[in-house]
């Protein structure tokens, strides 16, 4: 092999087990490091929330099954680090628990949220601030951080990222079942929906946790941890008031609950989803129409080392997918991955 060759092919090695500055470019042959065997401090809540829960079914009916192709990816996680050596969970929470993603192409940025997760047991009001962070899809730098302890008067568990039909505005779903309007010049909370209008009632930390937005439906698609559903609301964001109102509910196959959601421009829906303790074989894409019709589901390889996927978007190309995994760095992995999509099914 050429020199040139061979030096280049060390230096890929090498970003691809560092990490890289920034980002890490990495293949199916060098995946990213295994979990640790649980040495060190602050040890991560299993990834439910809760004592692990039943497996989901593998019987997908007449849906296509595939796998998905990771033989290109991305990965990314060092701005979310640095978010929490600037101040992020207070000095308890060491880790910047990413629970969703939206890109913006134009600025060639990605944003993520870090979520609340009890690091001491029972605890969920302990690790604030918590913050949204806007970062480089370039460098993988801070570009801007919307921090937050509160909003209008109580806890925050955000956990999950939209954009909505105007780019001024992001939409974050929150585990204790409010939707937040936020406007992205000032990071002020504009307007908020409070899912208990609808019914909507869950355990603490098993809440919103998926959320999009369709540009073809015009609805908002929320998934609760707690029931495994994705409720279809009208936020009605043409009027002034912070009225909700359910459209239908449906649910992902059973035992898997929606971790991320993407309204694609097709008017289908992409969920990413984990069941059991999400271990190898515990992690799928569900390929949907509007109406929860399941079309395609995807699982993703044991080599691709997640830990808990937990939010899911295509660019506008659908030239790459990009998925979250809110427990990466906790075991040595990262925060976001940017997948080149072959559309496996």
């Amino acid at each position: 092999m050429h020199r040139k060759l061979v030096l280049t092919a060390i230096i890929v090695l090498i970003l691809s087990i560092s990490g890289g500055i920034g980002t890490g470019i990495v293949t199916a042959q060098d995946p990213p490091p295994p979990p640790p065997d649980g040495g060190g401090g602050n040890p991560p809540p299993p990834p439910d929330g809760g004592g692990g829960g039943p497996s989901g079914t593998t019987d997908f009916g007449s849906a296509m099954t595939a796998e998905l192709d990771i033989t290109s990816f991305e990965t990314f996680g060092d701005a979310l680090a640095a978010q929490v050596a600037a101040g992020d969970g207070a000095g308890i929470d060491m880790f910047f628990r990413n629970s969703g993603v939206v890109i913006n192409e134009e600025a060639g940025t990605y944003f993520a949220v870090n979520g609340v997760h009890p690091v001491n047991q029972g605890d969920y009001s302990s690790y604030y601030p918590k913050s949204i962070v806007e970062a480089s899809l370039e460098d993988d730098s801070i570009v801007n951080v919307y921090s937050f302890s509160s909003v209008n008067g109580h806890d925050v568990d955000m956990e999950a990222l939209s954009w909505g039909p105007s780019p001024e505005y992001l939409y974050i779903g929150d585990e204790y079942n409010y939707i937040y309007e936020m406007e992205l010049a000032t990071g002020t909370i504009t307007r908020e929906w409070n899912l208990a209008d609808i019914g909507v009632s869950t355990g603490t930390d098993r809440g919103i946790e998926a959320m999009t937005y369709s540009p073809v439906t015009g609805y908002f698609y929320a998934g609760i941890q707690d029931s495994g559903e994705v409720h279809v609301l009208d936020l009605g964001l043409d009027s002034d008031g912070a009225t909700v109102t359910l459209i239908e509910t449906w649910p992902l196959p059973q035992g898997w609950a929606p971790s991320g959601l993407y309204g694609h421009p097709d008017g289908t829906i992409w969920a990413v989803s984990m069941s059991g303790g999400g271990g190898s074989g515990q992690q799928m894409i569900f390929h949907e129409e509007a109406d929860g019709t399941l079309i395609c589901a995807i699982s993703i390889p044991a080599a691709l080392n997640m830990t808990r996927p937990d939010g899911i978007i295509f660019d506008s190309t659908d030239e790459n997918i990009y998925i979250v995994d809110s427990q990466g760095p906790i075991n040595n992995g990262f925060s976001l991955y940017k997948v080149a999509w072959t559309n496996p099914c």
